[in-house]
C-alpha cells in the first residue's frame, strides 16, 4: 500500500512537471517563430530539442507508473 501511495505522488509530481515543460516548449516555439536573429532562433531550436527529449523521458516514466498502479488495482480487486 505504501508503494502505491508513493507511485501516485510521483505520478502527480510528474504531471505538474509535464505542464511546466509544455509551457517552456510553447515559449521555445514562439521564439522560433518570432526570433529577431538567426542566433536566437537557433537557440530556441536547441531548447526545443532538449525539452522534447526531457518530455519523452517524463512521459515514458508516467506510462510505467500507470502500469504499476493498474497492477495494484488488479491485485486489490482479486482479494
Amino acid at each position: 500500500m505504501f508503494k502505491e501511495i508513493l507511485l501516485h505522488q510521483e505520478f502527480v509530481d510528474l504531471e505538474h512537471h509535464m505542464q511546466l515543460l509544455d509551457r517552456k516548449l510553447a515559449d521555445a516555439l514562439q521564439r522560433m517563430r518570432h526570433g529577431s536573429s538567426p542566433d536566437l532562433i537557433e537557440k530556441a531550436r536547441q531548447d526545443e530539442r532538449q525539452l522534447l527529449s526531457e518530455l519523452d523521458r517524463l512521459m515514458t516514466r508516467l506510462r510505467a507508473i500507470e502500469g504499476q498502479l493498474l497492477q495494484f488495482q488488479k491485485t486489490a480487486t482479486r482479494h
